[in-house]
């Protein structure tokens, strides 16, 4: 799909929904069928009376934060009816991420992945919206006001993870059940911003790189997260974990996040799925030829979208980068002479397969026992 603005996607996935020149109630209005496509297929984790009760719960904190979109997220819940408030306050299910250095034009990418159990990146859609700074893009489910994942021309791009749990309690791990609910509790008390809504307020006053990374790093937030942001300049790249009111940045030349605290005295409950071997593996893969993350994609699930790096410096979002290990191990492969059935393993291949794919096919018979890896069968944007 050609948006004639540096967007795209796979040419052999369905095309993702694209709006431009219409208000949010508006998208959602159009997009209500991905919305309520979303609802049923997370209904085995959040089935209705539970989004009847996230809702209340949601209003309430909308209404404490003094949301500047309340009336906006209103509107939209007359629209689209139950789970608007949840999918607002619900926190964000976005998982890996890097930024990188472009070696031909010297300017940083971000490489973005929705990489837990969740079927979720089908149902979204992009939508461009203007403000006084230049317009920007928004990829994200309709209904939600906030913003997970975005990208504004000649400005930057910033995702969203989410960040561990704080271990409160001081029980260490087995604090974990008491830990979730003082921060509930900690959150649905707080009246200050909640980070996606907080992102989105970025996009549209932040006229830089430099005012976009003072408001992430030292607004008061409702809830702990992580942000990944870059610019359009050599070096303009950070990652900022935050806390209600602290932060850690990061800004070394190759960056990468999942969903645990990279500052040492930051004690938390890292978010599953393996957030510390899927860093591993996104810093493993900042040694390779990150181009290969445009290969072809065999799922018909995938959801692809890159925001290519034009003449302003833009990002990538990937989704899948199949077997990107093997083609650096060539080098070193023999002859075959005998094969023995105890030779045959999957050996390093696991440790970027079970971050990176999703499903074994007919192709993938080099994978052996991939097909029980814990990540398959997931969705990906």
């Amino acid at each position: 799909m050609d948006l004639s603005h540096g967007l795209e996607t796979a040419d052999r996935l369905p095309a993702m929904p694209f709006y431009e020149g219409a208000s949010r109630v508006e998208v959602a209005r159009m997009d209500a069928a991905n919305f309520h496509g979303l609802v049923d297929r997370l209904k085995w984790i959040t089935p209705k009376f539970a989004l009847k009760l996230g809702d209340r719960i949601g209003a309430a904190c909308i209404a404490r934060t003094g949301s500047p979109y309340a009336a906006e997220i209103a509107a939209c819940s007359s629209i689209l009816g139950t789970g608007v408030f949840t999918l607002n306050t619900g926190y964000e299910w976005a998982c890996t991420a890097m930024v990188r250095e472009d070696q031909a034009q010297q300017k940083p990418v971000l490489h973005r992945v929705l990489d837990w159990s969740l079927p979720m990146g089908k149902f979204m859609h992009v939508a461009r919206y203007e403000t006084a700074h230049g317009p920007y893009y928004d990829i994200n489910w309709a209904g939600n006001s906030g913003i997970i994942n975005g990208a504004a021309k000649d400005r930057f791009v910033i995702s969203i993870n989410q960040s561990p749990i704080p271990m409160r309690s001081k029980l260490g791990k087995a604090g974990f059940p008491l830990d979730w609910l003082l921060q509930r509790r900690k959150t649905f008390t707080s009246c200050d911003w909640l980070p996606s809504h907080l992102l989105r307020h970025v996009f549209e006053t932040a006229p830089d790189f430099a005012t976009a990374c003072n408001l992430l790093e030292n607004t008061p937030l409702a809830i702990p997260v992580i942000f990944t942001i870059c610019g359009t300049k050599a070096g303009e790249r950070k990652i900022i974990e935050r806390t209600e009111h602290d932060k850690h940045v990061i800004e070394d030349r190759e960056i990468c996040t999942a969903n645990h605290w990279q500052r040492a005295d930051w004690k938390g409950h890292p978010r599953p799925l393996r957030s510390r071997d899927r860093l591993s593996a996104a810093k493993i893969l900042t040694l390779f030829q990150l181009n290969a993350f445009g290969c072809d994609i065999a799922d018909p699930d995938a959801r692809t979208l890159k925001i290519l790096q034009n003449g302003h410096g833009l990002i990538k979002l990937f989704s899948h980068c199949p077997n990107i290990g093997n083609q650096h191990r060539v080098m070193f492969i023999s002859t075959v002479r005998k094969i023995k059935p105890s030779d045959i393993k999957a050996g390093l291949d696991h440790l970027l397969n079970f971050a990176f794919t999703f499903r074994g096919r007919a192709n993938g018979t080099d994978d052996f026992c991939s097909l029980h890896n814990k990540l398959n069968n997931i969705d990906y944007f």
